[in-house]
């Protein structure tokens, strides 16, 4: 009883000496321990480094949540891989906390002597890389990164890796992971990042820039047209400097790639920031020539099945013509009505769609099938 007294008070005195980040205190506490060991081999030292505290933390892991390098250095001469693998009540252990808190210094200590510690996870199946990605720490991600690679395949219960918070990463430019991939030659890995998180498409850096304007901007082709397949792009966003990518296409230097990329933007509606907002007169045209087209040929087709006369064309006719009656300055209703008005007629005027013979000579032949 006496000695478990004892030893909880050694305990109590080491977490407090450890707490208080006095680094001499510590040394002066174990190297009498040390010297004080007993002769059949235990390790009264190795006992005290690996022992809990009430809330399940170790002395080591006390150093790094409390960012003392010092200490937790000269404690790792004490410690072995199981030690620091120890999870406190709150389910992390002491990498995990390093890692948490973004201390690069002690992430790359940590990893230094246990390179596997990548690989270690909370009861989730949160790993040290998604803890660091969390807290948007750049330089411990890419340190465990650098340390192991594979590690960012490991997949949380919430069926999301790591690579999903890490692309999300700002760095001082305000660029994300997909603004850095768009730099290079790459397609596949900008499709990659785009499915670990979508909402990247659209996202600004500090100056205003999407992935679009950056990957015009370097001459990237197949990342343009990549990018332009995504239907939740915003392919007319204007930066901080009232700039479309269109507009950065038409600062490329002439090539090959630049009438590439010129190509695509224009296909897929881009637009100089100038005129983003405006009407596009020609644009609002085809769209409205192709509705009323789609509801002649809709009209046509139900009357053969349902004996029905084409009389709602004649009213949207009837309707269009009193708008563009109303308002004659708009060409694109004129236009649309013309249009509409000739496919109307090309309706009734097949040969032999009209009967020529009383009593009902005139009437369309179509009205009757």
């Amino acid at each position: 009883m006496e000695s478990n007294s004892l030893r909880f008070l050694t305990q109590q005195s080491f977490f407090a000496a450890v707490q208080s980040g006095e680094l001499q205190s510590v040394k002066q506490m174990l190297d009498k321990l040390t010297k004080d060991e007993p002769s059949n081999g235990s390790s009264t030292v190795s006992d005290l480094v690996a022992s809990q505290n009430e809330s399940g933390k170790t002395a080591l892991y006390i150093a790094a949540e409390n960012i003392l390098q010092e200490i937790l250095s000269y404690l790792l001469k004490f410690c072995d891989f199981e030690v620091v693998k120890m999870r406190s009540n709150s389910d992390i252990n002491t990498f995990h906390v390093a890692a948490k808190l973004g201390n690069l210094g002690m992430v790359k200590e940590l990893l230094g002597i246990w390179p596997e510690l990548c690989e270690l996870c909370d009861s989730t199946n949160t790993s040290p890389l998604n803890f660091a990605a969390v807290k948007s720490h750049l330089d411990v991600v890419n340190a465990i990164l650098s340390a192991d690679p594979t590690c960012i395949r490991i997949v949380r219960k919430n069926g999301k890796t790591a690579l999903h918070t890490a692309a999300s990463i700002k760095d001082k430019k305000g660029q994300t992971a997909l603004h850095m991939a768009v730099k290079g030659q790459s397609p596949a890995v900008v499709h990659e990042i785009l499915l670990a998180n979508h909402s990247l498409l659209n996202e600004r850096d500090k100056k205003g820039n999407t992935a679009l304007h950056i990957a015009t901007r370097k001459a990237r082709p197949q990342i343009v047209s990549l990018l332009l397949t995504k239907r939740s792009i915003d392919i007319n966003a204007i930066n901080n400097q009232h700039e479309t990518a269109l507009d950065l296409a038409d600062k490329l230097q002439y090539g090959e790639s630049t009438l590439e990329i010129n190509g695509v933007l224009m296909e897929a509606g881009a637009q100089h920031a100038r005129y983003v907002g405006q009407v596009n007169e020609a644009m609002e045209l085809k769209r409205t020539v192709s509705d009323i087209k789609h509801e002649v040929q809709s009209q046509f087709l139900q009357n053969q099945k349902t004996n029905v006369r084409v009389s709602g064309i004649a009213k949207e006719l009837q309707k269009l013509h009193r708008e563009a009656v109303q308002n004659t300055t708009n060409s694109v209703t004129v236009a649309a009505v013309l249009f509409a008005s000739i496919a109307f007629l090309a309706i009734f005027n097949l040969p032999g769609e009209y009967v020529t013979s009383e009593p009902d000579e005139g009437k369309a032949n179509i009205a009757d099938h």
